[in-house]
């Protein structure tokens, strides 16, 4: 980037408004901090550890992807097969509850933030006795998006049992340790120091009002909803894992896992982006993560977290790679807010390096053939140029529109278009799959424009074969 990146006034009206004592909000890219803005005055800065709350929901997501890779579990397993205690209250035609229900919100399970952000420091028992205690679910797993903080406690006690270790030292073995997060833990004792987390009262008769500090809670058996402190910089190195996909050597999960955590699986809204974005934006829940698919900018991946005393957020764009984290040391401080003004901005702004799969190479073969066909077409015989190229389709396009036919509709479709335009330039298919593939054959009057996809089975031959003549406005489908 050639000139400084300024945020402070993205963050001005925020910061006016004293929203929360004192706060950071940073920019990266590619694992880099391009831009940090900090307030209040207690000397806070990208090292300073602050209460992150539910964004350690994705600790404890990819802890349990571990898991898996272990061969411990599968995310289809019924819960009670590892939690035997768990009694559901629910319709007996309702699915069973799987785990993973639990990761993407899915479980039916009612939202409990006021509750969950409380019971933190609750003991391994009582968890258990809620366990057996009955619960009652909202609607059948796996058919709505909810909000569950104790879906979450229930997969860090999965993972204790699985592990064969307490919770929060097996996040910390598995993902904390390697990852080199040196400001990352769920007991503010094991760190040097941490931010000091605020309540607004306000001021009655006889009261003042202002902030006063929020006593810390846990960790206990909810420290998987939202128990680890983190600073910006650990949480800088946390979202490029996810945007790179390279774990470090040794790692427990793999380049898979962290893909797949970022796949939307449970729908949450669709509604139109918000300014400067454009189009629509689809959202979902994938597993400790929630995604925005934009018609126009490709893909948000984020998570809020919202504890006593604290509020912090986390986004990425996986287009542009670029990040933006934010804490706050107030309650119901807002922060995911400032921080997707700074954003948003940067994203419209920024060339896109959307990923392209390769294409396969018999879909590379495929094109430079069927161009050849297209051409041979013109002049040659149907049933012969037919012959010629059979062996590059699937068995279906012969039942489908006989191939010769489709030769003597290319042969008809040129009479519209007029001479055929030698081929100057290597052609340059389109492939927005693997297996699809479109280009473009010019002529005196117009275009022809080609499409194919293969079929999904070797030899992968051409399943799909359409051709549309465009000659100005009008347009002319062949087959």
């Amino acid at each position: 980037m050639s000139e400084p990146l300024d945020i402070a006034p993205s963050l001005e009206s925020f910061i006016t408004s004293n929203y929360s004592p004192s706060g950071i909000v940073a920019v990266a890219k590619d694992g880099e901090v391009l831009a940090t803005h900090t307030w209040g005055d207690d000397g806070y800065d990208v090292t300073t550890p602050f209460r992150v709350a539910s964004l350690t929901k994705s600790f404890t997501a990819l802890a349990l992807l571990t898991l898996r890779r272990a061969g411990k579990l599968t995310l289809d397993d019924e819960v009670v097969r590892h939690l035997p205690e768990l009694r559901v209250d629910a319709p007996a035609d309702w699915p069973t509850l799987r785990v993973r229900h639990l990761l993407s919100m899915s479980a039916g399970l009612a939202t409990d933030n006021p509750w969950g952000d409380r019971q933190e420091s609750l003991s391994r028992d009582s968890l258990n006795a809620m366990l057996a205690s009955g619960l009652r679910l909202v609607f059948p797993p796996g058919s709505a998006f909810e909000y569950s903080n104790l879906g979450y406690a229930f997969l860090g006690e999965i993972i204790t049992r699985l592990s064969g270790m307490d919770y929060r030292q097996y996040v910390k073995e598995s993902i904390i340790d390697p990852l080199g997060l040196r400001d990352t833990r769920f007991a503010a004792s094991e760190l040097s120091t941490t931010a000091t987390g605020y309540h607004r009262e306000p001021a009655l008769p006889g009261q003042p009002g202002g902030w006063w500090p929020q006593p810390a809670s846990g960790p206990g058996a909810f420290s998987p909803i939202g128990g680890l402190y983190s600073s910006v910089r650990d949480l800088v190195t946390w979202t490029n894992l996810y945007l790179t996909r390279q774990p470090p050597e040794g790692a427990r999960f793999t380049a898979a896992d962290l893909r797949e955590a970022q796949q939307g699986l449970t729908h949450r809204a669709t509604m139109q982006a918000p300014a400067p974005l454009r189009g629509l934006v689809t959202g979902s829940y994938g597993y400790g993560l929630g995604i925005e698919s934009y018609t126009d900018h490709g893909t948000l991946v984020s998570h809020s977290g919202g504890y006593p005393g604290f509020t912090a957020y986390m986004c990425w764009h996986v287009e542009t790679g670029y990040a933006v984290i934010a804490s706050a040391n107030g309650t119901h401080s807002a922060a995911p807010f400032p921080a997707r003004q700074v954003l948003l901005p940067l994203i419209v702004k920024a060339e896109s390096r959307s990923e392209e799969l390769e294409p396969w190479p018999e879909t590379v073969a495929a094109v430079a053939r069927l161009d050849e066909l297209v051409r041979d077409a013109v002049s040659g015989d149907a049933t012969e140029v037919a012959a010629r190229y059979a062996d590059v389709f699937a068995e279906n396009v012969e039942l489908d529109v006989p191939l010769a036919r489709r030769v003597e509709y290319l042969k008809q479709g040129f009479v519209n278009l007029g001479t055929l335009r030698p081929a100057t330039e290597p052609l340059t298919p389109k492939t927005p799959r693997p297996s699809v593939a479109s280009w473009t054959v010019h002529a005196e009057y117009g275009r022809l424009e080609l499409y194919i996809e293969l079929a999904p089975v070797a030899p992968f031959g051409v399943q799909t074969f359409s051709a549309e003549i465009k000659n100005g406005q009008s347009r002319i489908e062949l087959f």
